[in-house]
C-alpha cells in the first residue's frame, strides 16, 4: 500500500476558502443573459425614462385605484433605486425595472393631439409621431384634433381647439400632446408666452390631465440612468 506525501496528507487537513458566490452569480448572469451589458445598460436607461414619463402621467389621475395607486408606489420606489453600476446593470435590475414599467402601462390613460400648422404639412405623419408620443408617456392616442394656418387667431377661437375643450369638459382624456407650446400661444399676445402656457397647464392639471409639449422633452430613452 502506497504511503502517501506530506503534501497530500496536507491537503486534506486544509481549511480551502469559500466560493465567492456574488462574483459566480455574476458569470452566471453573463453567461446566461440574453442581451450584452451595454445592451441591458441602453434598456435600463430607456425604460427608466419611461417609467418617470409614465408616473408623471399617471400621477394626474384624480382618483386612482387601489391597483393603480400601488403600482404608482412600487415605481416611485424603483426611481429611487439605481443600478450600482449604470453601464453595467445586473439581469436582476434590469428585469426590475421592465417589470415596474409594465405594471404601470396596463393604466394608460385616454390622450388628445392637437397642433397648429402650415397648410402643407402631412398631419397623418405628425399625428402618428404624437401618437408615439404618448405611448412613451403611458397614454393611448384617441382624438387628434389640427387647426391650418390659425397661428394668428386667439386659440379659444380655433375650431380644433374648441374640440380640444370638449374632451377636457367632458373628462375624455388625461393626456394632452402638442408639438410645441408655440402652437398654444398666438404670436401677437400682447403677454409672456410662457406665462400663457403655464396657465393652459395649469388648467389642464386641474382637470386631471397632464401636458406635454414635445419640443420641450428629450428624446425618450434618454437622459436618465
Amino acid at each position: 500500500m502506497a504511503t502517501p506525501t506530506v503534501e497530500y496528507t496536507a491537503a486534506l487537513k486544509s481549511d480551502f476558502s469559500h466560493p465567492d458566490h456574488p462574483l459566480l452569480e455574476r458569470l452566471r448572469d453573463a453567461l446566461t443573459a440574453e442581451q450584452w451589458p451595454d445592451e441591458r445598460a441602453a434598456c435600463v436607461r430607456a425604460n427608466r425614462r419611461r417609467l418617470s414619463e409614465a408616473v408623471e402621467t399617471l400621477s394626474y389621475v384624480p382618483s386612482p385605484s387601489p391597483v393603480l395607486a400601488y403600482a404608482l408606489w412600487r415605481a416611485r420606489q424603483m426611481e429611487l433605486i439605481l443600478p450600482a453600476d449604470p453601464d453595467c446593470p445586473t439581469v436582476k435590475y434590469t428585469a426590475a425595472v421592465a417589470r415596474r414599467l409594465d405594471e404601470l402601462l396596463v393604466h394608460r390613460v385616454a390622450a388628445a393631439a392637437y397642433t397648429c400648422t402650415r397648410e402643407r404639412v402631412d398631419l397623418d405623419t405628425l399625428f402618428e409621431r404624437m401618437g408615439r408620443a404618448s405611448e412613451e408617456r403611458a397614454g393611448s392616442l384617441r382624438f387628434a384634433h389640427g387647426d391650418r394656418s390659425l397661428h394668428e387667431w386667439p386659440l379659444s377661437e380655433r375650431p380644433g381647439w374648441q374640440r380640444i375643450q370638449r374632451h377636457v369638459q367632458d373628462r375624455q382624456i388625461g393626456l394632452l400632446i402638442v408639438g410645441s407650446a408655440d402652437e398654444l400661444v398666438p404670436p401677437a399676445l400682447p403677454r409672456d408666452p410662457g406665462w400663457e402656457r403655464r396657465n393652459i397647464e395649469v388648467w389642464l392639471g386641474s382637470c386631471g390631465i397632464r401636458l406635454v409639449c414635445l419640443a420641450d422633452c428629450l428624446p425618450a430613452g434618454g437622459g436618465a440612468r
